[in-house]
């Protein structure tokens, strides 16, 4: 597997409008940061997510709209982990229906973030994927 080097490019386009900020405590693994800095592309159909990292910024978005719905500044660990101490939601009822508390819009963040770790186990059991933009 070829080096990881953080984009300087974007893979999506930045969070734009206005952002209702959520306080979490979300950690990230080595692994996970690894995965991340690929980015993280739907495979199959049913899948409506993408994940990158952008420097330190994580954006995830969704696929039919190419919406950054979510975006959070990580802080790096020394083990190669991170973690989100807030995490940015968009908030313009066009685009996307935010939960109506902050409880239920994290539940779907974490929603989101289980598409990494699926991919994770994935690679674990199957050895490393290649992902790529094109699937």
């Amino acid at each position: 597997m070829a080096a990881v080097q953080d984009r300087t490019t974007p893979l999506a386009p930045a969070m734009s409008g206005s952002r209702w900020p959520i306080r979490c405590a979300h950690t990230f693994s080595a692994a996970e940061m690894m995965r991340l800095r690929e980015g993280v592309f739907p495979r199959e159909e049913q899948d409506r997510w993408a994940l990158g990292l952008e420097a330190d910024v994580l954006r995830c978005w969704r696929i039919d709209s190419n919406v950054c719905i979510y975006e959070t500044r990580l802080i790096s660990g020394e083990d190669g982990g991170a973690l989100a101490s807030v995490v940015d939601v968009l908030d313009d009822e066009a685009l996307y229906q935010r939960a109506s508390t902050d409880e239920g819009e994290l539940e779907r963040f974490e929603g989101v973030l289980s598409f990494l770790r699926r991919r994770e186990v994935e690679t674990t059991a199957a050895g490393p994927v290649s992902l790529s933009n094109e699937a």
